[in-house]
């Protein structure tokens, strides 16, 4: 169990590294840690072709040094005649005293029974080794031939002077047979030989090494070019998807704004038709019930032969009064309740025309400021902006009396900037919303409901600002 928790723990300290690392230098650093290896086992197996070709070629050198120069020699010893004191005079001349015993430091002649016939060593001659590896082999009729490293029972002499050398056992046949009668065994010094390995391993790993950084450069641009074109198409996707995120967050928004709006503009409109209603009931309503009732006690004083004729004028004078009066608050509620033609007319000269209407009812006096470049806008949005700058400017003409009004309107590319303000008394303007005037409110969720956005900026004491940003286009307004 306890072996099984540190397996555990070495796995994921393990991968805790390759989870920092992208997985492009994951697939570098995996495919380097491949090539050297594949590398350190090309190499390996080159450095043993090459010595190996190398230790065969000094083998069939060997080989033809037997059959070219000491066949002639050799034939009557092959016959069965032995080495007689002449053949082995002739053999020193040529492996001791002569020029070949720069090239082969020590030569051999074994019987079959594993016996030294003749040693350019002269001790050696006539001692009896056992018949194994390289020697049987021979025996056995084919070349053998390595780089020895003189541990044999036989190199006791050899070792004393050399570390290694290259041993190549001949096999010579006698007779029209073929049979092998006898063994020749060279040895060739190594120093050349190896200096000749040594520089075809160097120059075969050199081979492999450029290969291989070859191999490497070319798949790691191959990796960069791949890992480059991932990149950039994460990054579009990435960008895409918070487009994406970004538009449906919007419309979420939206939707919700829409439905909290249509909730609002619900609640908004009752309570509407109630103040409609009190108005009506508590104005008008009131004068004429009063005119109705001095009419009823004119019909009983007519009817009245006691009465006095001189209560009839004043009377009438009440009545008109009160009918007066009824007559124009209904015509102010039906002015306010209704709207200008403003089909005709652009952007800036409904607002224009917004407040003209309230200066002509009020008598008061607007600072206006517009910019002319609000000329295209959908009817929905020039209705709205007259009512809002309709009841901003009679709300604080109410609340402000003689207090300075501003109306500013501009062009922000697509959207339209309307601001109205005042330098009255201004308010608390949570208070305001919570206290359940409509006025506001109902600005507000005009504005909302054509995704727009609407701001009042007042505190008490320092005027009152109403803002509101409104796209001109459905298009933005359905985007918004």
């Amino acid at each position: 169990m306890a072996q099984s928790a540190f397996s555990i723990h070495v796995s994921t300290l393990l991968k805790g590294p390759f989870r920092m690392v992208s997985f492009s230098h994951q697939f570098l650093a995996v495919s380097f840690g491949i090539l050297v290896a594949g590398m350190i086992i090309i190499g390996t197996w080159i450095g043993h072709q090459i010595e190996n070709n190398t230790v065969n070629r000094a083998a069939a050198i060997a080989t033809v040094y037997v059959e070219s120069i000491l066949a002639t020699r050799l034939q009557a010893f092959l016959r069965g005649g032995g080495i007689d004191r002449e053949t082995r005079a002739a053999l020193d001349r040529v492996f001791v005293e002569g020029p070949l015993s720069r090239k082969v430091v020590r030569f051999k002649l074994w019987s079959p029974d594993g016996t030294i016939l003749y040693s350019s060593d002269e001790l050696q001659s006539g001692r009896r080794f056992p018949v194994q590896g390289l020697l049987a082999a021979a025996f056995a009729g084919t070349v053998q031939s390595r780089i020895s490293n003189l541990d044999g029972p036989d190199n006791a002499s050899e070792r004393a002077r050399w570390s290694e050398l290259l041993e190549v056992y001949v096999p010579l046949r006698s007779g029209a047979s073929g049979k092998v009668s006898t063994v020749a065994e060279f040895y060739h010094s190594t120093e050349n030989l190896g200096r000749d390995i040594r520089a075809a391993k160097r120059r075969g790993w050199a081979l492999v090494a450029v290969a291989t950084a070859a191999m490497y450069l070319m798949l790691l641009a191959m990796v960069r070019r791949a890992n480059s074109t991932i990149a950039h198409q994460q990054r579009d996707l990435n960008r895409q998807l918070q487009q994406l995120r970004t538009t449906l967050g919007e419309n979420n928004r939206m939707r919700e704004q829409l439905r909290d709006a249509a909730v609002r503009t619900t609640a908004l409109n009752e309570q509407f038709l109630h103040r409609l209603a009190a108005d009506l009931h508590d104005g008008p309503a009131q004068e004429i019930a009063l005119a109705l009732m001095r009419l009823e006690s004119l019909g009983e004083e007519r009817s009245d032969a006691g009465a006095t004729q001189g209560t009839t004028p004043r009377t009438f004078e009440t009545i008109y009064r009160a009918l007066n009066a009824s007559l124009a608050e209904l015509r102010n509620m039906a002015s306010e309740l209704g709207m200008p033609r403003i089909a005709e007319l652009s952007f800036a000269d409904t607002i224009r025309r917004a407040v003209t209407d309230f200066e002509e009812k009020s008598e008061a006096k607007v600072d206006i400021e517009v910019d002319d470049a609000l000329a295209e806008a959908p009817l929905a949005i020039r209705i709205t902006v007259y009512r809002l700058i309709q009841e901003s400017l009679n709300n604080g003409w109410l609340h402000a009396r003689g207090a300075t009004q501003q109306v500013l309107a501009r062009r922000d590319g697509t959207h339209a900037l309307i601001e109205v303000a005042d330098q009255g008394p201004g308010f608390v303007r949570q208070a305001a919303f919570d206290s359940g005037r409509l006025g506001l409110a109902f600005m507000r969720e005009r504005v909302r409901l054509l995704g727009g956005v609407f701001e009042v900026e007042t505190e008490p004491g320092c005027g009152t600002r109403i803002l509101a940003r409104l796209p001109l286009s459905l298009d933005e307004t359905a985007s918004a």
